[in-house]
């Protein structure tokens, strides 16, 4: 009989202290109760409902309860409450190693529901993905292919204009006219040079290469790009290492370094200074291009870069020599062809560097 009115009581206590749980829930957990003095000593211990604990564990954890001084919390998996009753305290030990359980596996059960519906929609996104990339695919294709079919077919009326130009010059005189004309032909040969490049090399189209001494090429190509620095009042300084050998295509490479020089000689100001650097750099050859620039540059490199991409007019030579801004984006796709890089940064408020690795 003082057994079911303590365990009642027992029971009551319970509630007081865990008020969220009702009769049904309460009967079907496991605790432990533990009635300790003043000094944290075991008066009682109730493990009637708990048979995974003894009388010596539970008079242990009282005891670590009592010296920590908390009114609640959670100690090896059980959530502790302590009621003082007068001089006693009384401690109720509830098991939560169920509720972490269940929080676990419906975590685990969410993250496979979860895993699930990711690769059903990724499945979904592949099998529509086609559809909806097809059009743009051909349209980018058709844009291409006008790009190569345009070049090649205004090659042939640009050669036509140019030979008439020319014998119209020997038989009536060179003047203003035959010069603008022969500078704007040179302009769009330029132009359709760069343009059929970058087609060739958007759509991927394997270059044929072969073994080159780039040193001794790019001593070929200087004279003419220092004769013009000449003409423009420009120092040209060149450092080039001998017998650097790399295998690339000679004509890509060979239009790299034009693109380059043609660059710096239009945008070096007038008794400015271009420097040119062929070198080996580990396993790789490095060549760097830097000059004297307006002060008054971009304030990104990166966007000289950029296809169709004008700077300030006033900063070329002469604005008859101006290009069209393809030119630099026209060597990077080069360099990347080929596995390398081209890079450019400013070295001080009036020089800016271009390097290529390959």
């Amino acid at each position: 009989m003082l057994r079911a009115l303590f365990t009642k009581w027992i029971l009551t206590v319970h509630l007081l202290l865990f008020p969220h749980l009702d009769m049904d829930r309460m009967r079907s957990s496991r605790f432990f109760i533990v009635q300790s003095d003043a000094d944290g000593n075991a008066i009682d211990v109730n493990i009637e409902q708990i048979s995974s604990i003894d009388i010596e564990t539970a008079q242990e954890y009282a005891l670590t309860v009592s010296m920590s001084g908390k009114e609640s919390g959670r100690i090896d998996g059980y959530k502790f409450a302590v009621k003082q009753l007068g001089p006693n305290q009384l401690i109720f030990f509830m098991d939560i190693s169920g509720q972490r359980e269940n929080f676990y596996m419906v975590l685990f059960v969410s993250g496979i529901i979860a895993v699930l519906c990711w690769l059903i929609l990724l499945g979904i996104v592949i099998l529509l993905s086609g559809k909806v990339i097809r059009p743009v695919l051909a349209g980018m294709e058709k844009q291409k292919q006008f790009i190569t079919n345009a070049g090649h077919e205004m090659k042939t009326p640009l050669a036509i204009i140019q030979s008439n130009n020319d014998t119209m010059a020997l038989i009536h005189g060179e003047n203003k006219y035959n010069v603008h004309i022969r500078t704007q032909t040179k302009r769009l040969n330029m132009l359709m040079s760069n343009l059929l490049t970058l087609a060739k090399l958007d759509e991927a189209i394997p270059l044929q290469t072969e073994t080159v001494n780039i040193s001794l090429l790019t001593s070929e190509l200087l004279p003419a790009y220092q004769d013009v620095a000449l003409a423009h009042n420009l120092s040209f300084h060149v450092q080039i290492e001998p017998e650097v050998i790399i295998r690339t295509n000679k004509d890509s490479f060979w239009q790299m370094l034009e693109l380059l020089l043609d660059n710096a000689v239009k945008y070096t100001p007038e008794n400015g200074t271009i420097d040119l650097t062929l070198k080996k750099h580990g396993r790789y050859i490095q060549i760097v291009e830097e000059n004297t620039c307006d002060p008054s540059h971009e304030a990104d490199p990166e966007r000289l870069f950029e296809r169709f991409y004008r700077g300030n007019l006033a900063r070329t030579q002469s604005g008859d020599s101006f290009g069209y801004g393809i030119g630099l984006s026209a060597a990077r796709a080069v360099c990347e062809n080929f596995g390398g890089s081209l890079k450019a940064e400013y070295t001080a408020d009036d020089r800016i560097r271009f390097t290529a690795i390959l």
